[in-house]
């Protein structure tokens, strides 16, 4: 299953120069040795090592399990008699075979177990493609952590590089004496940054350790370039066929109904076909019987399981129809906004904004260098431009994890839709 970062066609080419911008930063800096891992071997390795996969199997074994259970009849029961005679005359035998029946057994089990299996795996699929959201979450709060540490340490050797020009410039009198460094302590509290970041990073990591088998080491992740976002009456079309919610809905009212029918045929008395078969004593004589047992219902032990498959077909069907009135369309229109929204936010960060600030940036170092401005300006531009390549980041995780609620809320990925 191959899944990588999607958002608008605007948003690719921003992305792109960022994630570049932060590769570059890769090759000098202390990640360049650590394991490389994309998204889709973090999804894999999930979908092999995790332990809800394991619990997902184990609730689709039980589901299938009380299939097999409903749709089992009763087995036959023999009953052996053996007969004396005080006349002396040798021994006989009666054997006798019933067959315990309900009147759901001959349609109603078999349609209510295959509902069964229907909505197990309906939920089964729901846990996965919820699992793969969890996945991407992780991934993607790791790659914003190892961006931010990037970005920390190469502005924390920027104002080493700063500090030692100043030093330069002290020893050789070429400008006024500086009184203060202030880069000094900026190095320092970027250091602690980074630090604070990569501290991040490892928790992230030993969690997606625990979901995908890994063994706890340090990785590397990407964001692939971004695909364009499918036209909302498309994503709207795609998720009235697939939304687990109302796939759920629909199963489980096809389950409450043959489960309501089956309670109340249950109802009627269950019969006891008998065949029988009578040797007496002496052989002489041999007797063939049928009979028939039935159930008085004087009391009906089954009005508890009616009045339960009723209530869960209720629940079901008033779900499914605010699903269909308009609430799952609403949900989709909101979150579909929001992804439009955030992914411009992100392209106007990425391909204006720090672009900008950047520009701002060799600007007032070479008027520093000229010895046009003080070293306090210098300073505040240089904080000034990693805010806003921190809130780059912020923009970049924001839109994808909009993208993910919306995927979850339509019940597939973005690029599934036609």
């Amino acid at each position: 299953m191959a899944i990588e970062f999607r958002s608008g066609r605007s948003v690719r080419q921003a992305l792109g120069s960022f994630v570049l911008m932060v590769a570059c930063a890769f090759e000098s800096g202390p990640l360049s040795a650590q394991t490389p891992l994309s998204l889709s071997d973090a999804v894999s390795n999930a979908l092999r090592h995790s332990p809800d996969v394991a619990r997902l199997d184990r609730d689709l074994a039980l589901r299938l399990a009380d299939a097999v259970e409903v749709e089992t009849r009763s087995n036959p029961e023999v009953e052996v008699l053996a007969k004396l005679s005080d006349k002396g005359d040798g021994a006989g035998m009666e054997i006798e075979v019933a067959q315990p029946l309900r009147f759901s057994d001959f349609k109603l089990r078999p349609l209510y177990a295959s509902a069964l299996r229907q909505v197990a795996t309906v939920e089964q699929e729901a846990g996965l493609f919820d699992l793969v959201s969890q996945v991407t979450d992780m991934y993607v709060a790791h790659w914003a952590s190892q961006s931010r540490e990037v970005l920390a340490r190469r502005a924390a050797k920027e104002a080493n590089a700063f500090t030692a020009q100043i030093e330069r410039i002290r020893r050789e009198q070429v400008l006024p004496t500086v009184q203060f460094n202030v880069f000094v302590p900026e190095a320092m509290r970027l250091r602690e940054e980074a630090t604070l970041h990569a501290a991040e990073r490892a928790a992230i990591e030993a969690q997606l350790a625990v979901v995908t088998g890994g063994n706890g080491r340090a990785i590397v992740t990407s964001a692939a370039a971004p695909m364009p976002l499918p036209s909302l009456e498309a994503v709207i079309s795609f998720a009235a066929d697939k939304d687990f919610g109302a796939r759920l809905a629909r199963a489980r009212i096809t389950v409450n109904k043959a489960r309501l029918q089956v309670a109340e045929k249950d109802r009627m008395p269950s019969l006891t076909p008998r065949l029988n078969y009578d040797v007496e004593p002496g052989g002489d004589a041999r007797n063939w019987g049928i009979g028939m047992a039935m159930e008085i219902p004087l009391w009906d032990t089954n009005e508890a399981e009616v009045a339960r498959a009723r209530a869960a077909l209720q629940e079901a069907r008033v779900h499914l129809a605010r699903l269909n009135g308009g609430a799952r369309e609403a949900l989709v229109i909101g979150l579909y906004r929001q992804v439009e929204l955030l992914d411009a936010r992100a392209e106007s960060y990425n391909r204006e904004i720090v672009p900008a600030y950047r520009k701002s940036y060799a600007d007032i170092k070479a008027m520093y260098d000229q010895g046009q401005t003080d070293l306090l300006d210098l300073w505040q531009v240089q904080a000034s431009l990693l805010d806003a390549e921190e809130d780059a980041v912020a923009t970049v995780i924001d839109a994808r994890t909009a993208r993910v609620a919306l995927e979850r809320a339509i019940g597939g990925k973005i690029e599934q839709v036609n």
